[in-house]
């Protein structure tokens, strides 16, 4: 008995390794747009990802002439016929806005790993750029959740051209530290396996790792202080070791994502602000606030 006590605890962490890995990816191939509130006008778009799968995607044109255009990565969970939900008032406010299932997700083909879906938000920035209606000179990259740390993953590993902002809402610091937090929730087991975490969950890809590469690239941070998916520390550490420019938002009452839910009467004329001293350099564009804390990190 004391044997298979043994060998079943030794076992643990290889049986957990696809388990902890999938925590970071919920896809499904629902059809959220009747649902949405209102109707968002789109184009159903196609691009070719570097291994041949054809993604999906929506791409929202700005009314009137665009100031620019952002490329929107969305959360680990649903498709972006859900998350549109987040950016669907940006065209109004004159931005392009395209977004992307990864691989597995919505439409797109295939099913999602780490490097997989970094290569699909490459693969979205790309495209975009080769748009008629997109000025590859004024493009922003905007991620939420896992979309959050893809963001600051690729902006971070390389120059992408065009690139005049990152913006990164409940983005988590590294898929180790997250994944940890998270198995200390399962109770009892948790416990068991956590001193094995190193081992089934790499910190590879992570944001924290390069977030420094992004400077002089303007770096936004936003995250709710009662996020409890992932923890407003995550954007500490991420603000920590981020060069300038670099704002840290932390949105007071807000959860998960919220900033541009619950909170989005607040935070989006605040973002706006942000993203015309992004696309001009002129920190006088930001919000007062933002402005102090620019010079202060």
């Amino acid at each position: 008995m004391r044997i298979f006590f043994w060998l079943m605890l030794g076992s643990l962490p290889l049986l957990l390794v696809g388990c902890a890995n999938s925590v970071f990816y919920y896809p499904d191939r629902v059809n959220y747009e009747p649902r949405l509130p209102e109707p968002v006008p789109h184009e159903d778009v196609w691009m070719e990802a570097s291994n041949g799968l054809r993604l999906h995607g929506w791409f929202l044109k700005a009314k009137g002439e665009a100031k620019g255009t952002i490329v929107f990565l969305h959360g680990n969970a649903q498709n972006l016929t859900s998350h549109v939900a987040y950016v669907n008032w940006l065209p109004a406010a004159g931005y392009n806005v395209l977004l992307v299932d990864y691989r597995g997700y919505g439409l797109s083909p295939g099913k999602p790993t780490r490097r997989g879906v970094l290569d699909d938000a490459r693969t979205a920035w790309f495209y975009a750029r080769q748009r008629p209606e997109v000025n590859p000179d004024k493009m922003i990259l905007f991620g939420q959740s896992l979309g959050g740390a893809n963001a600051i993953a690729l902006a971070g590993s390389e120059k992408l051209p065009g690139l005049k902002a990152v913006i990164a809402d409940s983005a988590f610091s590294s898929y180790g530290s997250i994944a940890r937090e998270k198995m200390l929730q399962i109770p009892v087991l948790g416990y068991l396996v956590w001193p094995f975490s190193p081992l089934i969950v790499s910190n590879g890809l992570s944001p924290v790792t390069v977030v420094k590469e992004i400077a002089p690239v303007p770096l936004l941070l936003i995250h709710g202080d009662r996020d409890e998916v992932v923890p407003s520390t995550h954007s500490d550490r991420l603000y920590a070791k981020a060069g300038d420019p670099v704002l840290l938002w932390t949105v007071q009452g807000a959860g998960h994502t919220d900033a541009f839910g619950r909170f989005r009467a607040t935070s989006a004329p605040r973002l706006l602000k942000f993203l015309d001293y992004a696309l001009s350099g002129d920190p006088a564009m930001l919000d007062p606030a933002d402005q102090e804390h620019l010079s202060a990190h």
